[in-house]
C-alpha cells in the first residue's frame, strides 16, 4: 500500500513566491522511481513464492477460538485458515491501488505535466506491466505435461487473473471511467483485452493436450469472457452515441437508439 502510491503520484511543495530556491508547487515523481515502486508491487504481491506458504506452514495455521471479547469473531470461522479468499483479498486490493481510474488519471494527467522529450511513465506502460506479470504464464510454451494435481497455473494464480481480467473489462464499460482520461485509458484496456484474447487462444489451440483441465478450462473461460465483453463494450458505446444500427444481444433484438428530435 505504501509502494503502490508512488505511482501516478506527484509530490505537493508549500514553497511561496520569493522563498530562496524556491520549487514549483507540483512535481511528478520521476519516471524511474514510479517504476521502481511498481515493480516492487509486482514481484511481492502477485507472485505465489512472495507468500512463502507450503502444505507444512498451512497445516499449522487454525484459529484459537475463545468466549471472551477478544476473541468472538473467531468462533464462527472455519478452524482452517482460508488461504485462497485472503490472498486474494490482498491482490485484490493491490490491483485497485494500481488500476482505479483515480491512478490512472493521474498517470495520465502526469504525461502532459514533464516535457515530451523527458522520460515519463505511461498509461500503456503500468496496463502493460500489470498484465505482463499477471499472466506472464502464457508467454512461453508449456515446459512439461501438467496434471490437476501439478497444474501449470496454480489456483491462487487462476484467481489473479480472473480478478485482473474483471478489472480490466470493467475499465472498458461506459460508466467505468469518468472525466477526460476514460477515453485514452478504455482505448489502451480494449487494446489489451484484445492482444490477451489472441494469446489465449493460441495457447489453448497449441498446447491444449499439454495443459492441466484446470488451466484449460480457465484460459478457455477467460477467452470467453472478453470475447463477450469486446461485444458488449461495442454494443454499449453505440447506444450510447446514437448509433441507429440494429443490435443483438442475448437473443433479443435491441431498438434503434433515437435520433435528436424523436
Amino acid at each position: 500500500s505504501t509502494m503502490a502510491g508512488w505511482v501516478g503520484g506527484a509530490f505537493l511543495n508549500r514553497d511561496k513566491k520569493g522563498d530562496p530556491n524556491g520549487r514549483d508547487p507540483i512535481t511528478p515523481v520521476p519516471a524511474v522511481q514510479q517504476r521502481e515502486a511498481l515493480a516492487f508491487v509486482l514481484e511481492n504481491t502477485f507472485r505465489d513464492e512472495a507468500f512463502g506458504l507450503t502444505p507444512e506452514l498451512l497445516n499449522k495455521m487454525t484459529v484459537d477460538k475463545w468466549w471472551d471479547e477478544g476473541g468472538m469473531n473467531d468462533l464462527f470461522e472455519d478452524e482452517t485458515w482460508p488461504v485462497h479468499d485472503r490472498i486474494l483479498g490482498i491482490q485484490g486490493s493491490v490491483l485497485t491501488m494500481l488500476m482505479n481510474p483515480t491512478t490512472l488519471g493521474r498517470v495520465f494527467d502526469n504525461e502532459f505535466r514533464v516535457p515530451g522529450d523527458q522520460d515519463m511513465i505511461t498509461v500503456p506502460e503500468v496496463v502493460g506491466a500489470v498484465s505482463d506479470e499477471i499472466w506472464r504464464e502464457i508467454a512461453a510454451e508449456p515446459a512439461r505435461q501438467y496434471t490437476a494435481r501439478q497444474p501449470m497455473i496454480s489456483s491462487i494464480r487462476r484467481n489473479l487473473q480472473r480478478e485482473h481480467l474483471q478489472r480490466l473489462i470493467d475499465l472498458t464499460q461506459p460508466d467505468g471511467l469518468t472525466g477526460s482520461a476514460r477515453n485514452a485509458v478504455s482505448t489502451i484496456v480494449v487494446s489489451k483485452l484484445r492482444g490477451l484474447k489472441d494469446r489465449l487462444s493460441e495457447m489453448t489451440q497449441k498446447n491444449g493436450a499439454r495443459l492441466d483441465p484446470y488451466t484449460l478450462a480457465h484460459l478457455d473461460e477467460s477467452r470467453l469472457r472478453i470475447e463477450k465483453a469486446l461485444d458488449a463494450q461495442y454494443i454499449y458505446n453505440t447506444d450510447k452515441f446514437g448509433g441507429g444500427s440494429l443490435m443483438f444481444l442475448l437473443g433479443n433484438q435491441a431498438q434503434p437508439a433515437s435520433t435528436p428530435g424523436q
